[in-house]
């Protein structure tokens, strides 16, 4: 029988629930009780948000109509607020790629698994100290045959290690001519220009650096939706 190793489960978001009463409440979650609850949300057509910044929050909104009294209709809403333990900021470079190995394989007819530690997923592994701190973050779930997958909290932190959005501005310096004659470079207003880390660059040169920001902000919130469509 392969050996196992015993892994300390960790929450990896701290739940806020506002209920259709106006009831709040706070529990922490699990990663892999994190990833049931927004599975199901997504399920059930509920809305999961992920903010547009790098804080790794999502909030989870189920919206209810129907009739109180008489005719009257009422629309309740219930909103899940789910704040990461660890921050996705957190995630280096050698952890977004072991994440990455295990993604790679979730699709595969031999998953990534568990085995005395270290994590085998297709050609390579991740060593069991590598593992453990993966699995503290709530970044990867392990089940209970040792299959291990890459949890929401897990994907977010990829998508937003991919997706370090920043903004650039070239300058539109011209040559004028002065009253006697002679030709100089003067400054111009400089425009700006919203890139990625993953190579992307947004086509339009803004005149104002906030509407760069804001672009930048789109390319990568787009992404983050896009773990939750």
């Amino acid at each position: 029988m392969p050996a196992t190793a015993t892994t300390t489960v960790a929450h990896a978001y701290q739940a806020r629930t506002t209920d259709y009463d106006g009831a709040v409440s706070e529990r922490p979650l699990t990663a892999a009780e994190a990833d049931d609850l927004i599975a199901w949300a997504i399920v059930e057509n509920d809305e999961v948000v992920p903010d547009t910044d790098r804080s790794g929050r999502l909030t989870i909104t189920r919206t209810i109509t129907g009739r109180a009294t008489g005719t009257d209709r009422r629309t309740l809403r219930r909103v899940v607020r789910l704040e990461p333990t660890v921050r996705p900021r957190r995630l280096t470079e050698r952890q977004y790629q072991d994440l990455d190995l295990v993604a790679d394989q979730e699709d595969s007819s031999s998953p990534a698994r568990r085995d005395g530690g270290r994590v085998h997923a297709g050609f390579g592994s991740i060593p069991p100290a590598a593992a453990e701190r993966l699995l503290a973050a709530g970044w990867l779930t392990e089940d209970p045959d040792g299959t291990v997958q890459v949890s929401f909290a897990g994907r977010v932190a990829m998508v937003l290690h991919q997706h370090r959005t920043e903004t650039g501005h070239m300058g539109t310096d011209k040559e004028i001519v002065q009253a006697d004659g002679v030709r100089v470079w003067a400054p111009g207003i400089p425009l700006y220009l919203a890139r990625c880390s993953c190579g992307h660059r947004d086509e339009h040169h803004y005149e104002a650096q906030a509407a760069a920001q804001a672009a930048s902000r789109a390319h990568r919130a787009a992404h983050l939706r896009a773990l939750f469509a």
